[in-house]
């Protein structure tokens, strides 16, 4: 076996794309993530912002690994992301894998490893921590669990866990979240139904999405185009449900999008609501408008994509969701 660094082009090379296909290739929704995929590899290699170094092992000359050190300088200096990890079910081959990227990391000067991510958070992380079995939804980024336990064995110094789950029952967290809702109109907010983005609404998200994120773990502030590229209108016209935008008086405070998974499934995404208006139950009245187009659409089941343990969700039950898969993201003090 042998470890390589090699040349980037705007395209995976062909052989990454054939391990991806002979892992996920079966799996539901395979056309996404791999359109997904592509657009995260090309956002690394012609970005101006960030060195890129991909490093694959070759078997008989075969790539049977893959990963790669993202360096972008709007991460806090000796900062890096690594991602595009793929690898068969081999520690030896990991180890070896693992091994060069750190190597190639202080090569850089670079003292925390933060991942894996494909690019960086805003193109999602990808490592299963636990499963019930389904099949990753559309969306969601397929990986394997054996990469947790890899990752794990080399001692993170940070791990941080989100969830997905779904519920079947809509009537009883209706009751529950129902207040937050009827509290709207007398309190000066609103919520707006699109079934279609424009530009204008394309960049006031963009401009929301940054100051509600910009705390975040492992935060970068894209460049309006790198959001556009990111999030393109040809992009939510292709998969987006609905779009909910949330205001107070005239500005755009926060938002909530929902995907069709298929004809009796609906997928929640992330409910993003402006720091100083947290903690209003405002994020309920989102969800509340959720349920009932979920009800009225006739869909029989609603999955909540990728919290992240511990946030602000308030007074939203749990007791009756079934938490399907837990993800892990970890930091590496090299």
């Amino acid at each position: 076996m042998k470890i390589v660094r090699y040349k980037t082009t705007a395209i995976p090379p062909k052989e990454l794309i054939d391990l991806l296909k002979e892992k996920y290739g079966s799996g539901n929704g395979f056309d996404l993530f791999l359109s997904e995929f592509k657009k995260a590899y090309k956002f690394c290699v012609g970005n101006e912002n960030i060195n890129f170094v991909p490093i694959a092992a070759y078997d008989n000359n075969e790539m049977v690994g893959h990963t790669a050190l993202i360096v972008d300088k709007r991460l806090i200096r000796g900062d890096a992301f690594f991602g595009f990890l793929e690898v068969q079910r081999n520690k030896k081959m990991f180890t070896k894998l693992w091994r060069e990227l750190v190597y190639e990391a202080k090569k850089q000067g670079i003292k925390v490893l933060k991942g894996p991510v494909n690019g960086s958070i805003w193109h999602q992380y990808r490592c299963y921590k636990k499963s019930n079995g389904e099949d990753y939804f559309k969306t969601e980024l397929p990986t394997e669990l054996y990469y947790y336990k890899y990752l794990f064995s080399n001692n993170p110094s940070l791990e941080i866990n989100y969830y997905s789950a779904y519920r079947k029952k809509f009537d009883d967290v209706m009751r529950h979240i129902e207040k937050g809702y009827k509290l709207l109109n007398t309190s000066g907010f609103r919520i707006d139904e699109l079934d279609q983005i424009s530009m204008m609404d394309l960049q006031s998200i963009g401009i929301v999405s940054k100051k509600i994120f910009s705390k975040s773990w492992g935060y970068t502030e894209l460049t309006v185009k790198e959001f556009l590229e990111l999030y393109s209108m040809d992009k939510f016209a292709a998969h987006l449900s609905k779009l909910y935008l949330l205001y107070r008086d005239d500005e755009i405070i926060g938002y909530c999008s929902t995907v069709k998974g298929n004809e009796s499934t609906l997928i929640c995404k992330t409910i993003c609501i402006l720091p100083n208006y947290q903690g209003l139950g405002l994020g309920n009245a989102l969800a509340y408008r959720v349920h009932v187009d979920a009800r009225n659409q006739g869909y029989k089941k609603v999955i909540y994509a990728l919290i992240r343990e511990g946030n602000n969700i308030k007074n939203f039950p749990k007791n009756d969701a079934v938490i399907f898969r837990e993800y892990a993201a970890f930091e590496f003090v090299i």
